[in-house]
């Protein structure tokens, strides 16, 4: 397939486009050398919209919500874990209190982002909690803006992608803390129109996201 002047749009919330697609990508363009591909970093619930509007080609999207009229494919499993800056004493030895971690001060995504919804979710389900009841929250555009928090803030903590923090914590900036009685797993999903064909340039990036992926989903 000859990927001259071919162009492919995507959208992708934070998770995917920063520590997922890159490397997808990357192999997709050794393949099709010609290939533009115009990626834009959106909100969960903004990626839906535009793919209505007929303004992306593939999407890419994290947690359990669902638009009627697109089609979902899970992808790979996502973890979110509680992380905060190193200490000189190192993690907590035991399971912080769920309590405890919703009473001080905590570094979160901003509303809309598929990391906020899958928090207030688990959150309201699993122990009656509200965010929004919850007195020292900060909400933060970026996961990077996120991290750069938990680094000039002392005992804040965040609740973030493994992915996005692993480079974090493997330098020893970031630590993480285990708390009781939170678990937090999502669903890392592609979305598109099932009434418009896909471009192959999107079903080939598709299949290197199975190829990579499938055997760890």
């Amino acid at each position: 397939m000859s990927s001259d002047s071919l162009v492919l749009r995507l959208g992708a919330s934070a998770t995917l486009s920063g520590y997922v697609l890159p490397v997808l990508l990357a192999s997709l363009q050794r393949h099709l050398p010609g290939l533009q591909v115009q990626l834009r970093h959106l909100p969960t619930g903004q990626v839906a919209d535009c793919l209505r509007r007929g303004e992306l080609d593939l999407g890419f999207v994290e947690g359990l919500e669902r638009c009627p009229r697109l089609h979902y494919e899970h992808l790979l499993h996502d973890e979110l874990v509680a992380v905060r800056q190193a200490t000189p004493g190192g993690p907590p030895p035991r399971p912080l209190p769920l309590a405890q971690v919703l009473a001080g001060p905590l570094a979160l995504r901003e509303p809309g982002s598929g990391t906020l919804a899958c928090i207030e979710q688990h959150l309201r389900q699993a122990h009656g909690v509200e965010l929004a009841a919850l007195p020292q929250v900060r909400y933060l555009p970026q996961l990077a803006a996120i991290k750069e928090r938990l680094l000039a803030a002392p005992g804040t903590i965040g609740l973030l992608p493994r992915r996005a923090v692993a480079r974090e914590l493997l330098a020893g900036a970031l630590e993480e803390v285990w708390v009781l009685g939170l678990r937090l797993t999502r669903p890392l999903v592609s979305v598109r129109r099932p009434d418009q064909p896909l471009p192959p340039a999107a079903a080939r990036l598709l299949t290197l996201c199975r190829e990579r992926y499938g055997s760890l989903s």
